[in-house]
């Protein structure tokens, strides 16, 4: 009967290389859930930081209601990207589908969503409404991973170390690059300075992560500064080392949900003469310790 919860019976989950990443299999994520299937998509998420669920059509409501599951949702600073219905649901689309403004390829750089607010999001679902054949996958670096690949002496360096994000770091790095316009120092000044450890600790896993991204991390607070972009720039390419990413290749309805606490993640290029359609939630987080 339509509406009664999905059992968890059917659930299969098969880690990918590299295994932080793995792949979910069975729910019907359009339909109510019961509780054991909740359950095992948490689990499966505590230890695979990107789960992805193949071949699901969501609408917008749909997709709202599976995201709530796991905590509270939030919108974006980005509002001209929020669905004019649904402003919980970011629309990443080229063609503008839903009323929003079109957006190519946002995030074509390592970040984590939003690292320059106080209580960073702890996770994001996205969904592939359309997809182009080709191109436009999404890269995810484990960030754990990358931690606990450094050597003894790094680790004890970046120990109590903190770090500050800001939207503005990234602004200006568009300006520079000629895609967007520049603003004035009273226009920038609403993006303030945050400040978070550069290793962080998972509550759930006890587990550890670097936590600084190429899009928002804009200095080690206290370093000098040629100290600080040395260790930024050893750390970022650390990170993004072929053996700590996993690169998804996108089919139409699959829905990919990643931690943004012990993952980063970039857009990748695609012919922009296809359409691509992505609906994006949000799940709020607590300040990073």
């Amino acid at each position: 009967m339509a509406g009664e919860p999905v059992s968890a019976l059917t659930i299969d989950l098969q880690p990918l290389e590299p295994p932080f990443a793995a792949k979910l299999s069975g729910p019907d994520l359009s339909r109510p859930l019961d509780g054991a299937t909740l359950d095992a998509i948490r689990e499966a998420w505590r230890r695979h930081p990107v789960v992805v669920i193949p071949g699901q059509e969501l609408s917008p409501e749909q997709q709202l209601a599976y995201s709530r599951n796991f905590g509270t949702l939030r919108g974006h600073t980005v509002t001209s990207l929020l669905h004019p219905q649904y402003p919980e649901l970011l629309v990443l689309s080229n063609r503008g589908r839903g009323g929003t403004a079109p957006i190519n390829n946002g995030g074509a750089y390592w970040h984590s969503d939003i690292t320059y607010e106080w209580e960073p999001p702890m996770g994001s679902i996205l969904h592939g409404v359309i997809v182009p054949p080709g191109g436009g996958d999404t890269l995810y670096a484990d960030m754990c991973a990358a931690y606990e690949a450094l050597d003894g002496e790094t680790k004890a360096a970046l120990e109590g170390v903190t770090a500050i994000h800001t939207y503005r770091f990234r602004y200006l790095a568009m300006v520079a690059e000629g895609v967007r316009p520049a603003r004035t120092e009273e226009q920038m000044a609403e993006w303030i300075e945050v400040e978070h450890p550069v290793v962080r600790t998972i509550a759930e896993t006890g587990q550890r992560a670097l936590y600084v991204n190429e899009g928002f991390t804009a200095r080690i607070a206290g370093w000098p500064e040629d100290e600080s972009r040395d260790m930024l720039d050893k750390l970022l390419a650390h990170t993004v080392e072929a053996r700590f990413v996993y690169r998804h290749r996108w089919q139409p309805g699959d829905v990919v949900m990643w931690d943004n606490r012990r993952t980063l993640h970039r857009a990748t290029e695609y012919d922009l003469t296809q359409e691509r359609t992505m609906h994006r939630t949000t799940i709020s987080g607590v300040r990073p310790v």
